[in-house]
């Protein structure tokens, strides 16, 4: 071989020694960087990418810990389909929808939730104690109560005073009192009230109970349930094929229009303490719940979330069990944002009295808030 030749080979040779170790090279720093990038938390929320709660890791200074057990709030998929549907970018789907609510008047539902649904354009209805309102620093003034009512929000009725109900059974003025002067104070404010919303999720049980809130309002929500099946059609425990409020043998129902079911997250209690990482990944389960259920323009499932009190503290979130961060709040919210989820209001439920079933009315045209003029039927067949 002359010596141009192997001169041309050792450079050939050394050409592609270089580029290969370069192709190998940047593959290293890639695949470093896809697996860091998995591990990193945002303090502005999103869907977990992975099958750990890294989306919501050290929320609050709160470390990340893995859930342990089967999930809360799955529903199990239709054969042959996903149990999940994403459909990103704030496009609102047309199967996936929430109530949000909060409860018991407090002042952070005003300074720090508010800004947060502004922000997505989400409204929210408020379920008011009417004595507590203006009674302390930490909760909201009848100036809040109309700024929220001004701004679109639905400003609903949680009795005067956070009664436990069944406690007042021998004293009907009482009752009367707790159920019907809440409308009369709320009314007294320049509030039309037509949902009542039982404390501590007691009294839609006891039929003397739920005869005089059926005087005083047109629906009434309780606890207890993930979902709310506007046919009253899905509790496996407790079966029914309508939503009446009484059966042919005379039982109040588990599901009617006087016991629309919601449920709140109660993160502590004498088995658990969940973080916020797990928190979140258990709502995320739960809204994603309904999919199974729901078809394009057929809706037979609805989450309705319940919210208290908003703190910037961890160590007011171990302590109070329906406390919710609000770094927590805003991941929640912007998954539904995220994930196409239109959020209603629980005055948006109506009730057909002919079929005795839930539809919805004046629904979101975008999770913007957008609504139609007319009222839109989209429950599902019975």
């Amino acid at each position: 071989m002359s010596n141009t030749n192997a001169k041309i080979l050792f450079g050939v040779v050394v050409t592609f020694t270089i580029v290969m170790m370069l192709v190998i090279g940047s593959s290293f720093p890639n695949v470093a960087l896809s697996k860091s990038s998995s591990q990193i938390s945002s303090n502005t929320g999103g869907a977990a990418t992975s099958t750990s709660n890294s989306g919501v890791s050290n929320l609050n200074g709160f470390n990340n810990q893995s859930s342990s057990g089967a999930p809360l709030y799955l529903a199990p998929p239709p054969p042959g389909s996903s149990s999940r549907v994403n459909n990103g970018g704030g496009v609102a789907s047309n199967n996936k929808l929430v109530m949000i609510g909060f409860d018991d008047s407090y002042k952070s539902q005003i300074l720090y939730a508010k800004p947060i649904l502004d922000k997505y354009g989400f409204k929210a209805s408020l379920f008011e104690v009417c004595t507590w309102i203006g009674k302390t620093k930490d909760r909201q003034t009848w100036q809040d109560v109309a700024a929220l009512q001004h701004d679109g929000m639905d400003i609903e009725s949680h009795t005067m005073t956070h009664a436990h109900l069944p406690m007042l059974l021998s004293s009907p003025s009482q009752l009367t009192y707790e159920i019907g002067g809440s409308k009369q104070c709320l009314a007294n404010h320049g509030v039309n009230a037509t949902i009542f919303g039982y404390p501590l999720n007691l009294g839609s049980d006891i039929p003397s109970i739920v005869n005089v809130v059926a005087k005083y309002y047109n629906l009434a929500r309780s606890g207890s349930a993930p979902l709310m099946f506007l046919n009253c059609n899905g509790y496996v425990k407790q079966p029914q094929t309508d939503c009446s409020t009484y059966s042919a043998n005379g039982k109040l129902t588990y599901a009617n229009r006087f016991d629309i079911r919601s449920d709140s997250f109660r993160h502590v209690d004498s088995r658990h303490n969940y973080s916020p990482a797990q928190e979140y990944t258990q709502f995320v389960q739960r809204m994603d719940s309904q999919i199974p259920y729901n078809t394009i323009g057929k809706i037979n499932a609805i989450p309705i979330i319940t919210y208290h009190n908003l703190t910037n503290s961890i160590q007011d979130y171990n302590k109070m069990a329906s406390t919710i961060t609000v770094d927590l709040f805003a991941q929640e919210m912007k998954y539904l944002h995220d994930n196409g989820f239109r959020v209603l209001l629980l005055n948006q439920l109506g009730y057909d009295p002919n079929s005795n079933v839930f539809d919805i009315k004046n629904v979101p045209l975008s999770t913007y808030g957008t609504t139609t003029n007319a009222a839109t039927l989209v429950r599902a067949p019975s």
